[in-house]
């Protein structure tokens, strides 16, 4: 895979990685800097922590039949996660990374 398309697959880490793609990943922050218990670092216990509202939340054993019978309830599921990702990355990802790039451009240039 490295050859064709410049991806390489840590199996440690569990993550593909290559030199021309950003990765920003909310999870990684979560489990680094959020200061959760363990058991509180899912995505809807991260967005009612730290974000402060109730993410829409769907008992795994409905999802089909919910995606069948009530295919917009499933939809805005989908959305508020996707949402909430958007927020705690905004809220606290994006500034570390500015942050980051601001000083590491002022360190070299």
């Amino acid at each position: 895979m490295s050859d064709e398309v410049g991806f390489l697959c840590d199996k440690n880490q569990g993550e593909c990685r290559a030199k021309f793609a950003c990765h920003l990943d909310c999870f990684a922050w979560v489990k680094r800097d959020s200061y959760l218990p363990q058991g509180s670092q899912g995505l809807k216990a991260v967005t009612k922590a730290k974000l402060g509202y109730d993410p829409i939340e769907v008992n795994p054993e409905d999802m089909v039949r919910f995606a069948k019978e009530e295919p917009q309830r499933m939809a805005s599921y989908s959305v508020s996660d996707a949402v909430a990702t958007y927020y705690l990355y905004m809220t606290y990802v994006s500034s570390i990374h500015i942050y980051l790039c601001n000083y590491y451009s002022n360190v070299s240039g």
